[in-house]
């Protein structure tokens, strides 16, 4: 297929939002029989008057054939709330649709952890998504403010265009529509109105006071360098503020367990040549790394109303993701004795990228256990989401290294703290979908 022809393809898949704006006036009964004709006529008749916007060898299971299906399913998901369905829509139609478009023409630079996407594909997905999502769901449900169907653009568009970057295996119009359906539907109850002034300035000169000496304390002990007790010093006093004592605990045990497993067996590792750099003092880009998703998820949740279970669950599972991915990585580097790629299980040098071992996955997995465990007893996790945090913990974990090993199996080389950051993002969302299927949202 040309680039002519790809781009023709792309403006019918953005332009047919427009049948989202009908749902305004239908039912979902007539809109799924819009979805299902759609369907029936891309695979029966599209074929006859329109071959060039097919890809060679595109089969049922893919792109032009699956998108109306999408669309069907995102009915079926929320026969009574269509402006929810069509949001999902729009993102999928304008996220999707212009960044290809967009990334063909101004790429930019290489997606971090997908050299195949682009920086600036990634961009038009968010910017495009959102802009499409707000204004059809602004259209088809007249009673919602600006700043709500905004901030639900937003959020919603942005985490499905971080999973559209993702090498799966799946049709883009599969995890880009379930993506986006899911967060739609999950921030639709986001209520911006909670006014960060409620925090006193002297709780925020108590909080820096009290991580300023934390910081010393770690950087006396050579566990931090000077720009890692700087940026912890700046994420605890965040965290403290907007989230709470109980929040910090948990920001504390990843610290001090990340630490300890750093510091095991250092003699060992750096004749491996795979110990930390610096002695193993962690800096900056290693708080932000681990801990900028979880830094948002606080700050959300000391600033709004209706999302205390998602934000802490997010919270948790992505602190417990970076703490699950560094015990498996140091303890596994130790103790492992047969380190593998997950993608083709061939055996590979301890310190590979996206190396795993049966060793290191135990240990990852307990330590993922005891981070929920400790979560639900300092009244930040209430008890039936433990499941989904360890679950979630467990497969963004997973997720992370199966990325790497495909990359490494390429030749490819990715950069680490973006996989760090990826893998806190996806241990998040695995665990609020796990608690979305599961009911116990």
């Amino acid at each position: 297929m040309t680039i002519t022809q790809e781009s023709k393809r792309q403006w019918l898949h953005i332009s047919m939002v427009v049948f989202a704006l009908s749902f305004r006036y239908i039912t979902a009964p007539w809109a799924f029989l819009l979805a299902m004709s759609a369907f029936i006529h891309n695979v029966l008749l599209l074929p006859k008057y329109a071959p060039h916007l097919f890809r060679s060898r595109e089969s049922l299971t893919q792109g032009i054939a699956v998108y109306p299906l999408m669309v069907a399913l995102l009915i079926l998901l929320f026969p009574n709330r269509l402006e929810l369905a069509g949001g999902a829509w729009a993102i999928l139609a304008f996220g999707d649709g212009f960044s290809t478009l967009i990334g063909r023409v101004k790429p930019l630079a290489p997606i971090p952890w997908n050299p195949e996407k682009s920086l600036g594909g990634l961009s038009a997905f968010v910017i495009m998504g959102s802009l499409g999502a707000f204004l059809v769901m602004a259209w088809i449900d007249d009673t919602q403010t600006y700043t709500h169907l905004c901030m639900i653009a937003l959020c919603s568009a942005f985490t499905a265009s971080v999973f559209e970057t993702l090498p799966l295996p799946w049709d883009d119009n599969i995890v880009v529509g379930l993506t986006a359906a899911v967060m739609v539907s999950l921030t639709w109850n986001l209520d911006i109105s909670l006014a960060s002034e409620l925090i006193s300035a002297g709780w925020w000169g108590l909080a820096l006071f009290i991580n300023i000496c934390v910081a010393a304390l770690a950087w006396w002990l050579r566990m931090v360098s000077a720009t890692g007790a700087l940026s912890g010093t700046l994420v605890g006093t965040a965290i403290l503020t907007m989230g709470g004592g109980h929040l910090y605990f948990l920001l504390l045990l990843f610290f001090i367990g990340a630490s300890a497993a750093t510091r095991l067996g250092y003699h060992e590792k750096s004749i491996m040549g795979i110990a930390q750099e610096a002695g193993g003092r962690r800096g900056a880009k290693h708080a932000l790394a681990n801990c900028i998703l979880a830094l948002i998820a606080a700050v959300m949740l000391g600033m709004t109303n209706g999302l205390e279970n998602i934000l802490s669950i997010f919270y948790c599972a992505a602190l417990a993701t970076a703490f699950s991915d560094t015990i498996s990585s140091e303890l596994g580097s130790i103790y492992g004795k047969n380190p593998f790629l997950p993608t083709s299980f061939r055996r590979v040098p301890a310190g590979t990228v996206g190396a795993i071992s049966i060793e290191g996955t135990l240990f990852g997995m307990g330590a993922a256990v005891v981070f929920a465990i400790v979560s639900f007893a300092c009244s930040v996790l209430p008890f039936p989401f433990i499941p989904a945090v360890v679950l979630g913990a467990w497969l963004g974990a997973y997720a992370e290294s199966y990325i790497g090993g495909y990359w490494t199996e390429e030749g490819t080389e990715v950069d680490n703290e973006w996989m760090n950051v990826l893998n806190t993002f996806l241990g998040g969302m695995f665990a609020l979908f796990i608690a979305t299927i599961t009911r116990a949202l």
